[in-house]
Formats: C-alpha cells, sequence, structure tokens
C-alpha cells in the first residue's frame, strides 16, 4: 500500500495539476456536475485504447522497439512496460478499495467530471518524471512479447471489473488533483495508456527511427 500511495503522489502529477483551473470545479457547483460516461462507455474506452496501443506497436522489429530517441525518452518497449506497470498498480488500488468498502461520505467531495478526468491525463502539454518504482526496467524486447503482456494483464483487469459486484461511483480514490471516484479511476488507466500510445507515434516519428 505504501508504494500505491506513492505512486498516486507523485509517480504522474506535481504540485501544478493540484491547482489546475481548467481541470477543477469551484465547489459551490458540485451540486451541477453531471457525469455521462456509463458503465459501456468506459469498457468501450478500455477497449479502445487497447486496440490503438496495438495498432501502435504491432509489426515493430527488435530495433525499432528498442530505439530510444535519446538519454531523457524512453523508447517503444519501455513505454509499452510502464503502462503495464502502471495499470497493475491502478488495479490493486482498485482492488484494495472495494475491499475496503464504499465511500459514500467521500462523494460529496468529488469536484471532476468524467471528461476532466481524461482530458487531464491525456494532456501531453505537462511532462512529468516518473518515480523511479515506475521506470521501465528494459524486461522486454519484442513486439509480440510487449504486447503479449499488456493484453493478458487488461484482459484480467477488464474480466476482474467485469465481475465486480460494486457500484464504482460509490468508491473515491485521492489523488494530488483531487477525489474521484472507481470509474474514473478506470478512465485515468485507459487515459495513461492513450497517453503513451500517442509517446510512441513521437518516437516514431523520429527521423532517426530505424526503417525497420
Amino acid at each position: 500500500m505504501k508504494i500505491l500511495i506513492t505512486f498516486l503522489s507523485l509517480a504522474f502529477f506535481c504540485s501544478d495539476y493540484a491547482g489546475d483551473k481548467d481541470c477543477l470545479k469551484d465547489s459551490d457547483n458540485l451540486n451541477s456536475i453531471e457525469n455521462h460516461w456509463n458503465e459501456a462507455d468506459i469498457f468501450e474506452y478500455l477497449e479502445e485504447t487497447k486496440e490503438s496501443l496495438k495498432e501502435s506497436v504491432e509489426g515493430l522489429s527488435e530495433e525499432q522497439m528498442q530505439f530510444k530517441p535519446d538519454a531523457e525518452n524512453w523508447s517503444v518497449a519501455q513505454t509499452v512496460e510502464h503502462i503495464i506497470t502502471v495499470e497493475g498498480a491502478l488495479k490493486s488500488m482498485l482492488q484494495a478499495k472495494f475491499d475496503a468498502g464504499e465511500d459514500l461520505d467521500q462523494k460529496t467531495e468529488i469536484v471532476m467530471t468524467d471528461d476532466d478526468v481524461v482530458a487531464l491525463i491525456t494532456n501531453r502539454t505537462e511532462k512529468i518524471k516518473t518515480q523511479d518504482q515506475f521506470q521501465p526496467t528494459g524486461n522486454l524486447s519484442s513486439a509480440d512479447e510487449a504486447l503479449d503482456a499488456f493484453e493478458d494483464q487488461r484482459e484480467n483487469i477488464v474480466d476482474w471489473l467485469k465481475d465486480s459486484d460494486v457500484d464504482m461511483r460509490n468508491y473515491v480514490n485521492e489523488f494530488p488533483f483531487g477525489k474521484i471516484d472507481a470509474y474514473q479511476t478506470v478512465l485515468f488507466m485507459a487515459g495513461h495508456t492513450a497517453r503513451h500510445t500517442a509517446q510512441i507515434e513521437e518516437v516514431k516519428s523520429n527521423p532517426d527511427f530505424p526503417d525497420s
């Protein structure tokens, strides 16, 4: 749990996000917040982000998977490894919340809409340094290996969510940018994958990216 807390506090967001007025609503408007994403929409977004990552990575050679634009930026293989690590951590966090019980008293503290959460995590104008425990270790080499690991875990997460007999709107997770419910945490998970799929496309567009 200590690692998860560190993850939520530091892995993605610096303090600048906590005060982002474009993402946070005034507390006086709590009762006016409406979320239009339903369960089907969330699973569709999970599927969409899975397929987008697959399309971006599938067929790349090992040389392309391991190419790094520079010393500061990840390879495609490292980026997929990071996605896998983060999704596993978020699933563990959700499972702990479900086991602990509903957070009905905290629901009124949620000030972000579903769209706000997706917009926040997919916005790549802010570059955030990942904490050491979520840095890739380089244990993936080929595209097939990376996609198999990602898809196996994502399928496990989706199946687990579908089998969970809970109202995810009644479970609240705290992030540095505010409190969000479990539905929104799943959106955050999928949006994180979309964020890094865009990063992979940036790597592939590098003029030095291998032809094959």
